[in-house]
């Protein structure tokens, strides 16, 4: 996947972004919702704003789309376990589907697997360019001493 092609996928994830954040606000005030469900929310708010996470936000990209992933995945579970007709109002009311959500949970899941395959690749050429520097500089070394 070239970059272009991240970009066209996270495009519509990142404009949804605002009504996500405002669907998880008044979702934790839903009262229907157990303590268990809240607690999700929560914890997806708090993993999506906290410097202390899986990958890191400092990390660009890759640092955010696992925010995203565990934001997105806590708000599909919490609407998952509301009553049909309440989760219906809710997304009604804020414009999302649970398809929506499934499609940018999607979209975040192949680009951090894309970017990911490709610091793989990365660090493998990196490490073999220096393994056979090393190498031959240790050949250098011990036809020197003989």
């Amino acid at each position: 996947m070239n970059f272009e092609e991240m970009k066209d996928l996270i495009k519509p994830v990142l404009k949804r972004m605002p009504a996500y954040i405002k669907l998880a606000w008044a979702l934790s005030r839903e009262p229907s919702l157990t303590s268990g469900q809240k607690a999700l929310l929560a914890m997806g708010a708090f993993y999506a704003v906290s410097p202390i996470d899986l990958v890191p936000g400092f990390i660009p990209v890759i640092g955010q789309l696992d925010d995203i992933i565990v934001a997105l995945g806590s708000l599909k579970m919490v609407l998952k376990g509301l009553s049909p007709e309440i989760a219906a109002c809710y997304q009604a009311d804020y414009g999302i589907t649970i398809e929506e959500i499934n499609s940018d949970l999607d979209a975040a899941k192949r680009i951090s697997a894309a970017l990911l395959g490709k610091a793989v690749k990365l660090s493998a050429k990196g490490i073999y360019v220096a393994g056979r520097a090393g190498f031959g500089l240790l050949g250098r070394l011990v036809n020197k001493k003989k």
